[in-house]
């Protein structure tokens, strides 16, 4: 009498490591709108600028007991900035790193779905190259901004370190995304061959 022949089926499982990845990127994009709709990016002698608009302190009241300060913010910036276009220049580039962070959110998850290995694999690498254009754009926007203001005096407002950690975790997804790129999420394990059995 013959035992019956072992076969192997596969199985579809879910990397944790990709789902840590969609995690992070969720968070870049949440991350990313919190200090989107803020002007707290950096402050000057003039009052305190971000992509979206700048406020600046006004004194108003000529006389000191009733005098006080209000702020006054515009969308296009003011005279006396250094570089006006890098507003909607920045705006643009934040809106597209969060638009394209959210794509990639979508072809990761599609990339799970999919039960051809061709396919996933397609997805993922459309996951990373999407990820890359978010980091450039995202490192662009930490640099840019502080050189837009270097011939002032000028600090860092918390706004810009929300983007900084957004920054870091779309890195962090990015890095991880390549070195998981070629790993396959799909498992065998061992089952008996029910065919054999009827035969016998």
């Amino acid at each position: 009498m013959y035992a019956p022949r072992a076969k192997f089926e596969p199985i579809y499982i879910v990397s944790p490591i990709k789902v840590a990845i969609i995690f992070l990127t969720s968070l870049h994009c949440l991350f990313l709108f919190i200090a989107f709709l803020t002007s707290f990016w950096i402050e000057t002698k003039y009052g305190h600028h971000g992509p979206l608009f700048s406020c600046e302190a006004r004194l108003q009241g000529k006389n000191y007991p009733t005098s006080y300060v209000t702020y006054q913010c515009n969308a296009s910036g003011f005279p006396h900035d250094i570089y006006i276009l890098w507003i909607p220049l920045t705006t643009i580039l934040l809106v597209l790193s969060f638009v394209m962070s959210f794509i990639s959110i979508i072809t990761a998850n599609l990339s799970f779905k999919k039960k051809s290995f061709t396919i996933r694999y397609r997805y993922w690498l459309w996951t990373i190259l999407l990820l890359f254009f978010v980091c450039l754009m995202d490192y662009f926007i930490l640099i840019f901004i502080p050189l837009s203001y270097r011939h002032q005096i000028y600090y860092r407002r918390w706004a810009y370190g929300v983007h900084c950690g957004a920054t870091l975790f779309i890195s962090v997804s990015l890095i991880t995304a390549i070195l998981t790129h070629n790993i396959d999420d799909v498992q065998y394990i061992e089952a008996i061959d029910e065919s054999e059995i009827e035969k016998k």
